[in-house]
């Protein structure tokens, strides 16, 4: 089994290497997988798998991949004739606007879990504040109200926004925009919960890249972007690994150890999860959507959401190695909603929607409504590691925000 999935990985790069030199979904979406199976393969002597999972998330990803190359041959959208406009001098209040606003969510969560501000200034506090609101959220469930659940939209609009601008300001309002992944960083080093700053690196991300495509700018690496890259992941795992340490509520070299090991189980542990599951599970009705839209669904009733999305915890490891984990993908919620051939041509037509939508971002036509699309197909592609995107409501709006400010932050005329 192990050489048929390589086999597969080898056609999954063939298939998908013109469009990961030019970063377009695809691209991203192969590469990010591509690199999970490998490394999942060479440690399979430490991680449990049964390989029919794996084997079913390597042949969905080339279905996503086959149905944008047809999309690629069959549809070609008529360009415009109108000219985008970047608003440069509307960025910097914007951007501001919505970092301020983003703070606003982890100091209000801080008071909300009943500790001071002043447990900023202590390690030791700082330490029992991470355990303390750690623990209450696997206890009770999240202490929030509808304030604080407002401000967590901007959370995810302020570095959504500030990778978008960021290649059309100056140099000081750049440094804002950079700061618009501070709050994800914040609430990671203050609450504990991983997952707000890796989001806020997703969107980043996300909004870089849909707006190198809207004002046709190729992206390339240069020596400096790479060593800057390179920095800025270093920064985002040191600041991860740090999260995890202060969780526990101490800093010692066992914790560290431990943590370091931990970090495996986050990597990797999906594949052992989704392929236990894959390979046990039993058909069911289908939710049709409801479970890869949870945010939506929970909140017309449909579909009920619990506290860490899934009750099922996985002994990820074997041969002296241990972990335990309930991550599993996207694959899962797609396969819960359409079944095992639905999921397969989900992701087909996920594919040629995607290219579909970049295809008409590129010609000018629906643009911001194309933004929003592409801006929602990155996050979703980059977050499928862990869950669909759409599980939270608050996802789903601030994508209807985004697309709001990129209506405020652009403008388009008629070219001659």
């Amino acid at each position: 089994m192990t050489f048929l999935i390589l086999a597969l990985i080898i056609v999954l790069l063939l298939l998908s290497r013109n469009y990961i030199l030019r970063l377009e979904p695809a691209g991203i979406f192969a590469v990010m997988w591509i690199i999970f199976t490998v490394a999942v393969l060479a440690l399979q002597e430490f991680i449990a798998l049964r390989f029919s999972g794996v084997l079913f998330i390597v042949v969905s990803v080339i279905s996503y991949i086959v149905g944008t190359i047809f999309c690629d041959y069959c549809i070609h959208p008529t360009p415009s004739g109108t000219k985008l406009e970047f608003r440069r001098e509307r960025a910097l209040p914007l951007v501001f606007i919505l970092f301020v606003g983003a703070m606003v969510n982890p100091l209000y969560s801080i008071i909300l879990h009943g500790f001071s501000l002043q447990a900023l200034l202590s390690m030791q506090d700082l330490l029992n504040m991470n355990k303390g609101i750690s623990e209450d959220r696997y206890f009770q469930g999240d202490v929030s109200n509808a304030i604080n659940q407002f401000f967590l939209i901007f959370c995810y609009a302020a570095p959504l926004l500030g990778g978008f601008c960021y290649k059309w300001v100056g140099k000081w309002t750049r440094v804002v925009c950079m700061l618009t992944l501070i709050p994800g960083m914040f609430i990671a080093l203050t609450q504990s919960m991983k997952m707000a700053m890796i989001t806020g690196f997703i969107l980043w991300f996300s909004g870089y890249l849909v707006s190198c495509f809207s004002y046709g700018v190729p992206i390339r690496f240069k020596p400096l972007t790479l060593l800057y890259t390179i920095l800025g992941f270093m920064g985002f795992f040191g600041i991860l690994f740090f999260s995890m340490v202060f969780r526990t509520g101490e800093v010692s070299e066992k914790t560290i150890l431990d943590i370091s090991e931990k970090f495996v189980t986050y990597a990797l542990g999906h594949f052992h999860c989704f392929d236990m599951w894959f390979t046990t599970h039993e058909p069911a009705s289908y939710a049709w959507g409801g479970k890869t839209f949870l945010g939506i669904s929970s909140a017309l009733g449909i579909e009920e959401r619990i506290q860490g999305l899934y009750q099922e915890y996985y002994q990820v490891g074997q041969n002296g190695y241990s972990g335990i984990s309930n991550i599993f993908t996207i694959f899962r919620p797609l396969i819960e909603d359409f079944g095992e051939a639905g999921a397969l041509l989900a992701m087909f037509v996920v594919g040629f929607l995607s290219k579909l939508s970049l295809k008409n971002l590129v010609a000018g036509n629906l643009t911001y409504l194309n933004q929003t699309i592409l801006t929602a197909v990155y996050a979703y592609l980059l977050w499928s590691f862990v869950a669909s995107f759409f599980t939270y409501m608050s996802y789903v709006a601030m994508f209807v925000l985004a697309y709001i400010l990129f209506h405020f932050l652009q403008t388009k005329t008629e070219t001659c």
